[in-house]
Formats: C-alpha cells, sequence, structure tokens
C-alpha cells in the first residue's frame, strides 16, 4: 500500500463518485461493499474477488449492484479503458497482475475514504 498514491488518488476518487452521484448521497451499502473489497482481495485473491463483484447473479441478492464499485475503481485506474470490465481488464494484463492489484487495492482505499465524504443513505430493503 502506498501512502502517496492513495493520496493522490482521492481527488481522483471524489471526482467520479461526484460525477456518479451529483446530489452527493450514496447507498450506506456501498460503504460496506469498498470495506469489504480489500479484506477480500488478501483473502480470496484479486481475480476471484473480482468475480464475485462482477457476478450478474447476484444483483436481486445483494441491496445495490456492487459492480459499480469495480467500474468506479477501473475509470480511475485506467478513464481510456473501453470495456466496463475490471475483470477483464486485469484478465487481459497478466504479466502486470501484480502491479494492478497494488493499485487496485490504493484506489480501492481512496474510494473509502471518498465515500466518506457523501452523506450515506439507508437502502429501502434495510427498513
Amino acid at each position: 500500500m502506498s501512502k502517496l498514491r492513495i493520496e493522490s488518488y482521492i481527488p481522483i476518487a471524489i471526482d467520479v463518485l461526484n460525477e456518479k452521484y451529483p446530489n452527493g448521497v450514496i447507498s450506506s451499502a456501498y460503504n460496506g461493499y469498498i470495506s469489504s473489497f480489500g479484506a477480500s482481495i488478501v483473502q480470496s485473491g484479486l481475480k476471484p474477488t473480482l468475480a464475485l463483484f462482477e457476478n450478474e447473479n447476484n444483483k436481486d441478492k445483494t441491496k445495490q449492484d456492487k459492480s459499480e464499485l469495480t467500474k468506479i475503481i477501473l475509470k480511475i485506474l485506467d478513464k481510456n479503458y473501453n470495456d466496463s470490465s475490471l475483470l477483464t481488464y486485469v484478465l487481459k494484463s497478466p504479466n502486470e497482475e501484480a502491479i494492478n492489484k497494488q493499485k487496485i487495492m490504493d484506489i480501492a482505499t481512496a474510494i473509502k475514504f471518498g465515500i466518506r465524504t457523501f452523506s450515506l443513505e439507508k437502502d429501502k430493503k434495510d427498513e
């Protein structure tokens, strides 16, 4: 984890989050998802975590679409990449997996800090 790189990603993360959530409100579910993202990478590995977060079948079972986080991470990692799948991005660059893993972890940390600058809204499923 690079503190300097995390600090450099924070303003970019806040800009991307502001673009995605212009009203300044984010579902509280995303706070939990991003908090568990790094731990999942450490426990399960990068590719299994990305597969889990991008799984289309989980959309109805979770409060919010977890793949939104991987899309935000990808946008920060490589704004010029045309696909919306972070897993595909990682799979297409196997020689850079360790570098990408570290950058993804740093970006996830920056997003975690960025999310805390927004208002968190409880989902209707929580009520």
